[in-house]
């Protein structure tokens, strides 16, 4: 054990004498979660100042209102524009949508509603389609806020009954008995409105279209509380692989410059040295690993449901990837090789399993690709332990492969080191 602890020393110490290596397993890791965390925050409020141009070519009190109710929504950045600018701008990318309110717009709240001539229009970019229908969430939602103003105006409901009436009467489709009834209905509104008082009018509608009583539910969630609970795992996979990437260089490093040979010929054997740097690989994975945890609770309060849990995942994963290097650092005979062997099937994996971006953000067949990188395994394992709340029997899987897959890399890169020497 002293002849481990002694190698696993040397390699740290040249590890930390390089001060390149040290900001790939340090500081790189450390930005990935800061950048990213940053990216996510806002995600689940949705997209925040989305550029709409609106084009007016109603110009009546209600599309005034419509469009004030539109600049109201903290969501939205909307410009006054004219037809041609603004679709210009759609085209160039330079807004997300366009909201055209048509001449007729504001005749009344039929006019929403009118399938075979539709007064409102909206030309979107092609390239920003989720951006669009959050935006036709939020014309519905300023729909129903400007007929619930309207609502409460007894006066412009009396009109809507007089151009209902009209539209009845001028209609050629109808029997004489279907326009009788809804005359009549039309007639029993208008005396409706004009006979009751405001008071009674304003409570009928209370505070919205529809009258309810709110209940106070606690909602439980089980998902994450912060975004860094979701880019930290993702942050922890970088620094893992930072360091099976530098610690396979130092391998071919050891291999080229005659150490790994005298270190053979020295009162060890090659089980003990290769032991020997993936203790190194490991105790360092480690260090990183606590670092940034500390980091994410004393500075971005990143809570962690289970300790026990995302020890047991982290370190199972930190084995895997010890595993790895030792496959990897035989992908070549030069420094320069390995490195791009090193990083690009490296990166590979992370693309894959979701260590540049988060799987739920992944199309359904990228997800189910991902199961072959050992990446998405050793997120899946830490995120069962900081906010999936996993039981042990959920940790059996991932941490069971990960475990596999850490012997078997092992043996498979022990074996070709050794073919290497002969």
């Amino acid at each position: 054990m002293a002849k481990l602890m002694a190698l696993a020393g040397k390699d740290l110490r040249v590890l930390f004498a390089d001060k390149g290596n040290v900001f790939w397993v340090f500081g790189f890791p450390t930005l990935f979660a800061l950048l990213f965390g940053a990216i996510y925050a806002g995600a689940e409020k949705g997209p925040s100042g989305l550029e709409v141009a609106v084009v007016d070519e109603d110009q009546s009190e209600l599309s005034g209102l419509y469009v004030t109710h539109l600049q109201s929504e903290a969501a939205l950045k909307v410009l006054a524009l004219d037809r041609e600018p603004a679709l210009t701008r759609v085209r160039k990318g330079q807004v997300a949508a366009a909201v055209v309110l048509r001449p007729g717009f504001g005749e009344g709240f039929s006019t929403f509603f009118d399938a075979n001539d539709p007064k409102l229009q909206i030309a979107s970019d092609p390239g920003r389609k989720m951006e669009a229908a959050y935006l036709e969430g939020l014309l519905a939602k300023t729909q129903f806020e400007v007929l619930t103003q309207r609502f409460r105006d007894r006066q412009w409901m009396r009109g809507q009954m007089d151009t209902w009436r009209s539209q009845i009467k001028s209609t050629g489709g109808l029997l004489a008995a279907d326009t009788n009834v809804y005359l009549r209905l039309f007639d029993s509104l208008d005396s409706f409105l004009q006979d009751v008082n405001d008071r009674t009018y304003a409570g009928g509608l209370g505070n919205g279209m529809l009258n309810v009583a709110r209940l106070d539910v606690q909602r439980e969630y089980r998902g994450p509380r912060t975004p860094f609970q979701i880019t930290f795992p993702q942050a922890i996979l970088w620094a893992i692989l930072s360091c099976a990437a530098t610690f396979a260089i130092s391998i071919v490093r050891e291999r080229t410059t005659g150490t790994y040979q005298r270190l053979c010929v020295g009162p060890i054997s090659q089980a003990h040295i290769l032991a020997g740097k993936g203790l190194a690989c490991l105790a360092t994975c480690v260090v990183v690993i606590a670092l940034l945890i500390l980091l994410g609770r004393l500075i971005f309060r990143v809570p962690i449901e289970s300790p026990l849990l995302f020890a047991a995942g982290a370190l199972c994963t930190c084995l895997c990837f010890v595993g790895l290097m030792m496959l990897v650092s035989t992908l070549g005979k030069t420094e320069q090789s390995v490195g791009g062997a090193a990083w690009a099937s490296l990166m590979v994996m992370a693309m894959l399993g979701g260590a540049m971006v988060p799987l739920a953000f992944m199309p359904g067949s990228m997800r189910s690709i991902s199961h072959i990188s050992p990446v998405k395994w050793g997120i899946l394992a830490m995120e069962g332990g900081i906010w999936r709340h996993f039981s042990p029997a959920e940790m059996l899987l991932p941490c069971g492969l990960l475990l596999v897959l850490a012997v078997a890399f092992f043996a498979l890169g022990v074996l070709m080191l050794r073919r290497a020497q002969l």
